[in-house]
């Protein structure tokens, strides 16, 4: 994989990128982007990009997204893609802050600039008259190797700045794509921000592999499914976590049924065993649309029980472990039934651990070279030295090589009589009750029993709140750890829109315990 050769091998290319927007499709052949990458590529040519030019983009997912940042990478030019957590903050103070000599922005933000500098422009507009700012050269040692300088919330709150890698990005997509086992006939579905690395990432690949994509954003998500029929969706967990809620909400018996029916399509022989659950199982497979035989997920820990519950419906959910700072490390692919790992370690990869249990990532080429924003001392405490990333997560591996994540290191919690807890452990254990959305777990200063706070899966209700306060109480992790478990159910779903989930759609674990649970 070379990215200098990826836009020029697009006119030999077979597959398409669709968009989806508000009910509306349009496909885009993966040789005629070339043509689109061209024009792109001149116009900011002529504006004043050249290597080493940062660009920031704030605009929502689109076609012109993707071929603007095609064209900055063929032109050597640094993209500094803002994400969501910017809302409201993008202006001439942040650009100056972040050194930007461009900003792109979709014309539904040109509130933003009211006054349109000439180094604003529009992606999917007209502009006249547009120009970088003079800036003054970077003096970063590892400049020639910059890909993009992208943001990175993780659960406990706060960006990080991240540099990047040409090189390994290179290196680290094919690992995971032949792991995915992605087919010419491929249609994957990315319904995420673009401003999140993962997403460009998986766009990368498909260009590069030659497979179809679909762009769209999470509010078209079950609009675009069945209009678009994906054959392979990557999303986090929650997204799983919602489906799965709503076949909670089936009729007893109905569920019932379906489960013994799943339980026997085991022994069917797998050519034909995905086709007759398409047909048993038609309700839920609807909202996927025709072709959906894969699903993934990463991006935080996943519920053990979802795993069983996918392939029981014969419709995979496979899970990669990873990071921005690593790229991705492990796989685990459909069939396994190791529901509590996140798989084994990915071809290039060896994993080492500290005394404490921190997992370390060796490979030739880390996909972030370092932190550009960042707490003080935590670029020593990561990178290590070249190719080594310390990942900040806990874990272990069995004698068959699949790695079981214990939790953050930070997160781990301290007893009053000095037991040692990983939250995420037993929160896991917790979302295994059906009347749990989402768990958050902390010990307040100076109490004896653990501090639970719950979000319920609608509707909730009394009976609901009696269930998982009983069911808390019985679990084996939380009894060890204290003699009771405090729960505090939530007042509203955790939501985006409320800052109880992060734009990459993780928990926010900061701004939940602080509404929740203040010191």
């Amino acid at each position: 994989m070379d990215f200098r050769s990826l836009v020029a091998a697009l006119p030999g290319k077979k597959a398409s990128v669709y968009t989806f927007d508000r009910g509306k499709t349009v496909r885009h052949p993966h040789a005629a982007i070339h043509a689109d990458v061209v024009d792109a590529r001149t116009r900011l040519r002529n504006w004043g990009v050249g290597v080493g030019t940062r660009v920031g983009i704030y605009a929502p997912n689109s076609y012109q997204w993707l071929v603007h940042d095609l064209a900055l990478i063929e032109l050597g030019a640094i993209s500094v893609p803002f994400t969501d957590d910017f809302a409201g903050k993008v202006n001439q103070e942040l650009l100056d802050n972040y050194n930007i000599a461009l900003l792109l922005i979709a014309k539904s933000h040109a509130r933003i600039f009211a006054d349109k500098p000439a180094h604003v422009a529009f992606l999917d507009a007209p502009n006249s008259d547009v120009r970088v700012l003079d800036r003054a050269p970077s003096d970063d040692a590892d400049e020639a190797d910059q890909h993009s300088l992208v943001f990175s919330s993780g659960s406990a709150g706060g960006l990080k700045g991240l540099v990047i890698s040409r090189k390994g990005v290179e290196e680290t997509i094919p690992p995971i794509i032949e792991a995915l086992g992605m087919r010419p006939t491929d249609r994957l579905l990315l319904f995420l921000p673009m401003s999140n690395f993962q997403q460009r990432n998986l766009c990368y690949s498909a260009l590069f592999y030659d497979f179809d994509i679909i762009i769209t954003d999470y509010t078209q998500l079950f609009a675009a499914m069945p209009a678009l029929n994906p054959t392979v969706l990557i999303a986090p967990p929650v997204l799983y976590q919602m489906l799965y809620s709503e076949f909670e909400k089936y009729p007893g018996w109905k569920k019932a049924l379906w489960t013994v029916l799943g339980n026997l399509l085991s022994f069917v022989p797998s050519p034909i065993r995905q086709g007759l659950a398409r047909t048993l199982f038609q309700d839920f497979y609807k909202q996927f649309g025709s072709s959906m035989r894969m699903l993934v997920t990463g991006m935080a820990p996943i519920r053990r029980n979802l795993g069983a519950f996918f392939q029981r419906m014969q419709l995979p959910l496979c899970e990669s472990y990873g990071m921005v700072e690593a790229g991705s490390i492990t796989w685990r692919p459909a069939g396994s039934r190791e529901f509590g790992s996140v798989g084994k370690v990915l071809r290039g990869i060896t994993l080492s651990f500290e005394p404490d249990g921190e997992i370390i990532v060796n490979r030739a080429n880390s996909m972030t070279l370092r932190y550009f924003q960042c707490a003080e001392g935590e670029n020593e405490r990561t990178f290590l030295a070249p190719g080594r990333v310390a990942t900040g997560d806990m874990g272990r591996l069995d004698k068959d090589g699949n790695l079981f994540l214990l939790g953050r290191k930070k997160e781990l919690l301290i007893t009053p009589g000095g037991t040692k807890i990983h939250p995420e452990v037993i929160e896991q254990e917790l979302n295994n009750c059906p009347d749990i959305a989402h768990a958050v777990l902390c010990f307040r200063p100076h109490a004896t029993q653990l501090t639970c706070v719950v979000d319920l899966v609608p509707p909730g209700g009394e009976d609901a709140r009696a269930r998982v306060q009983k069911f808390a109480n019985s679990l084996p992790a939380a009894k060890k750890a204290a003699p009771f478990v405090e729960v505090i159910f939530s007042d509203a779903p955790f939501t985006l829109e409320n800052g109880m989930l992060r734009p990459n759609m993780k928990i926010d674990r900061k701004a939940i315990l602080a509404r929740y649970c203040p010191n």
